[in-house]
């Protein structure tokens, strides 16, 4: 018996063929005319085009790098771009951007792919606390909490090695335990 072969397959728009002929074009133009975008804008038109490419293909592994450039946008935009952070604070500040970016990471895949990435709220978060403290250290003013913070990275130092090694040794032994 012959099986006839169903010749209607999804027809995907070829955005990253559009991203290499725009890169081109862009790099051909640059040499006779002098085009200045600044680092914000650039990646955020970076970070955009991985997003409209992943919504439309319904794929989360174009949505995730999507998510991070947005968010590495918005910190560049507001530290470099609009000089809107006070120096002190634009390392904390461009943390938490990223923070960001992580967390639009968990709304696109949910929106597009209806299945939430929820990994990268718990990267979010972590981000979040870091810039946090980054941007409680850098404070001109000293205080107990900058103390505090100033302590708590301090013991982070030995801390995460620890969390790590953890971490290793239960994925180790967890995969044991599903072999046997």
């Amino acid at each position: 018996m012959q099986t006839i072969e169903n010749n209607t397959q999804k027809k995907i728009f070829p955005f990253g063929g559009i991203l290499l002929v725009i890169a081109g074009l862009f790099m051909l133009l640059n040499q006779f005319v002098e085009i200045n975008l600044e680092g914000g804008i650039f990646f955020g038109a970076l970070g955009l085009f991985f997003i409209l490419w992943g919504a439309t293909n319904r794929n989360a592994g174009l949505l995730i790098p999507g998510g991070i450039i947005t968010g590495l946008s918005i910190g560049i935009f507001l530290v470099e771009d609009l000089s809107a952070i006070p120096e002190h604070y634009q390392g904390g500040a461009f943390v938490v951007a990223l923070a960001a970016g992580f967390t639009l990471i968990t709304l696109l895949t949910r929106i597009f792919t209806g299945q939430a990435h929820w990994w990268a709220l718990i990267v979010a978060a972590i981000l979040v606390l870091v810039g946090g403290g980054i941007i409680i250290v850098e404070m001109p003013n000293t205080s107990a909490l900058q103390t505090a913070v100033e302590a708590l990275f301090t013991v982070s130092q030995y801390l995460w090695p620890l969390v790590l090694v953890g971490l290793g040794l239960w994925i180790i032994f967890k995969k044991r335990d599903v072999e046997a």
